[in-house]
């Protein structure tokens, strides 16, 4: 089987700071996918637009997609330093073509479309990531590749930006769709559900904000199987008074005897359960 990578800039103008047209490319064996967009601005005020995708079979172009406004202010995940396209079997039929962008913002977000067969042309699926990069690798004995993410979503109701480091989602693409597996690889939760309990208890005992902790560890459990041992501390904080909301440093609730009805509602609407 061969495999082929590349990164291509065509100057367009003579100074640097003028548009060039900047072409990436991947291959596995007779399937061979681009994408090429302009660059304007310098190293580091760069712009980038007029996204394409081209998928060719043999040497021949089988489908060609212009990403036009869907994607105006993003950017290649790569940033040119290394591919944004990539050709990989995801689901065991046949290769797919993976192509990731930063859609920009002060906390957003990584973005990955998908391309597969369907009949006599390509389909699109579309995964947004959240303010933490995913990466796409194989996490068991399977051939299949997963994309391991993370849950950035207990920051808004409790505060915890450092969350998501704890929160790892693994999600696998089948038959058109991404689904969540975080269950079947207990090994890439177990470690974290450990570092956050005894984060928690050296919070505890500096008498520092302990909401955001418990909150994540208490989803880790459950992707453990494990909730109830969540749950005692959750008991354990309430009875000694860290849900209080004058212990963190911007006072983010559900607060008090609120918190565990609230996290419960949280842990279901993301479904921890």
């Amino acid at each position: 089987m061969r495999f082929a990578a590349a990164l291509v800039v065509l100057l367009v103008g003579a100074a640097s700071a003028e548009a060039r047209v900047v072409t990436e490319q991947d291959a596995r064996g007779a399937l061979r996918a681009e994408l090429t967009y302009d660059r304007s601005g310098d190293e580091f005020n760069r712009a980038y637009r007029d996204f394409a995708v081209r998928i060719y079979e043999d040497d021949a172009l089988v489908f060609e997609h212009e990403l036009g406004n869907c994607c105006r202010g993003y950017a290649p995940a790569g940033f040119e330093r290394k591919r944004s396209v990539a050709v990989r079997d995801l689901d065991g039929g046949g290769p797919e073509v993976v192509v990731d962008f930063y859609t920009g913002g002060a906390y957003c977000c990584w973005l990955t479309f998908v391309y597969r067969t369907r009949g006599d042309t390509y389909a699109r699926s579309s995964k947004s990531w959240g303010p933490k990069r995913q990466r796409l690798e194989n996490l068991g004995d399977g051939p299949r590749p997963e994309f391991l993410a993370h849950d950035d979503s207990f920051l808004r109701p409790y505060g915890c930006n450092f969350c998501w480091r704890y929160l790892p989602r693994v999600w696998r693409f089948d038959d058109g769709e991404f689904r969540e597996v975080t269950r079947q690889f207990s090994d890439e939760v177990r470690p974290k559900s450990k570092k956050l309990r005894r984060k928690y208890f050296r919070a505890s005992a500096r008498e520092d904000d302990v909401k955001p902790l418990v909150a994540a560890y208490a989803a880790t459990r459950y992707l453990l199987g494990r909730p109830r041992s969540g749950w005692r501390l959750v008991r354990r904080a309430l009875r000694r008074g860290e849900l209080v909301n004058h212990r963190g440093r911007y006072d983010f609730c559900p607060c008090g005897t609120n918190y565990p009805d609230a996290l419960r509602r949280h842990l279901r609407r993301h479904g921890y359960f």
